[in-house]
């Protein structure tokens, strides 16, 4: 469940306004997430029991969503992946080994760029 595309993203903006409630409105500008797929991941969640659900009954409607303790609980975990996250990086970096010997081909001539033209003349 917490695998699922910004899920964890979600649970963030929760941790980042220190356990109060936040609106659905603004968990969508926060995320930038259509609203069917954020209904979908907060349903998720509160059926899993990490949001509480509260509907107001007002115009326009009003829903705000707060943390529970399961969310309360993960926070180390959130502390411990900004410290890794600001020590490496997520671009890739080429990563070339070889191992053994490397053979060459008996058609590969050994200098770059200096191909034998004549193979009958060797002091070429």
């Amino acid at each position: 469940m917490l695998g699922r595309p910004r899920m964890l993203d979600l649970l963030n903006a929760f941790r980042n306004a220190g356990g109060r409630p936040v609106r659905f409105g603004d968990l969508q500008s926060m995320l930038g997430l259509s609203p069917k797929t954020l209904s979908s991941r907060l349903r998720t969640l509160v059926e899993a029991g990490f949001l509480t659900r509260r509907a107001y009954n007002e115009i326009p409607p009003r829903v705000e969503y707060e943390p529970t303790e399961k969310v309360t609980d993960l926070l180390p975990l959130f502390k411990t992946l900004d410290v890794w996250a600001s020590r490496n990086t997520m671009t890739s970096v080429p990563v070339v080994s070889t191992v053994g010997r490397v053979r060459r081909s008996r058609r590969t001539p050994r200098r770059l760029g200096r191909a034998r033209t004549d193979q009958s003349d060797p002091s070429r």
